[in-house]
């Protein structure tokens, strides 16, 4: 009878540490996938106020541009000159923007997601041969 009962309590011990390894697993995949979301979200935060403040210049530019064109063909048509660099801009982003937008953002996020997992993969390969 007392080999059950130390077989069974063995049986229990070996639950609760597999219990408890899968439970700190988790913990620790949740922990980097915070990590990893958060990187994501401030390169894409900087990425956004880097745009915007480049569009402000842009527009301020083109505004000077306008100005500076209006005593030669005046202010309609140096306006008109602005609007068509805008449409040309647009149709630019609009034709390249897999190669401008979609793929920039790929490569960020497979950078984010799957380097930090190739590293960390390389890592236990190299602790467990060194072990």
């Amino acid at each position: 009878m007392a080999g059950k009962t130390e077989l069974n309590t063995g049986f229990q011990k070996l639950f609760t540490e597999v219990k408890d390894y899968v439970e700190l697993r988790l913990d620790y995949m949740q922990v980097g996938m915070v990590e990893k979301l958060t990187k994501l979200i401030s390169k894409l935060l900087v990425l956004f106020i880097a745009i915007v403040f480049g569009m402000a210049v842009l527009f301020y530019l083109l505004f000077s541009l306008a100005y500076a064109l209006a005593p030669m063909l005046g202010f309609i048509t140096s306006f008109a000159i602005i609007a068509g660099i805008f449409l040309l801009l647009t149709i630019i982003v609009i034709v390249f923007r897999k190669s401008l937008i979609v793929n920039p953002i790929l490569k960020l996020m497979v950078e984010v997601f799957y380097d930090d997992t190739k590293e960390n993969k390389e890592d236990d390969e190299n602790n467990t041969a060194t072990s």
